[in-house]
């Protein structure tokens, strides 16, 4: 009986020793990976940060690009409105006809002056 019990510390004993050494390898696989796993979280850090600030940025000038291409807009109308007044005065100056088309340009035009 003692033989058995000599056999069965001997197996926990040998155990131990290979949980201990396993144990002793992960410690030192986790402090070989440390400054690996320390970079990685600030490169992240880093990119979601550079993420939200790019975001902000774009937002940004999107609201001013929207506003551009409006003002842009309203120039072109007001472009139109006096190209077709002028189109109607060097009608009626070339044969002193088209009267109703240059009132109708002097209104738009008028118009136009009062909406902006």
């Amino acid at each position: 009986m003692s033989e058995w019990l000599e056999i069965t510390l001997a197996i926990c004993g040998g155990l131990i020793t290979l949980m201990t050494l396993w144990n002793l390898i992960e410690q030192r696989v986790s402090k070989t990976k440390e400054p690996t796993n320390n970079l990685e979280e600030r490169v992240n850090m880093l990119e979601r940060k550079m993420d939200f600030e790019i975001k902000a940025v774009f937002e940004r000038y999107d609201s001013m690009f929207g506003r551009d291409k409006a003002r842009l807009d309203s120039n072109e109308e007001g472009i139109k409105v006096i190209l077709r007044g002028l189109l109607a005065m060097m009608k009626h100056e070339i044969d002193g006809n088209h009267t109703e088309e240059l009132k109708k340009a002097s209104e738009e035009l008028q118009e136009y002056m009062l909406r902006r």
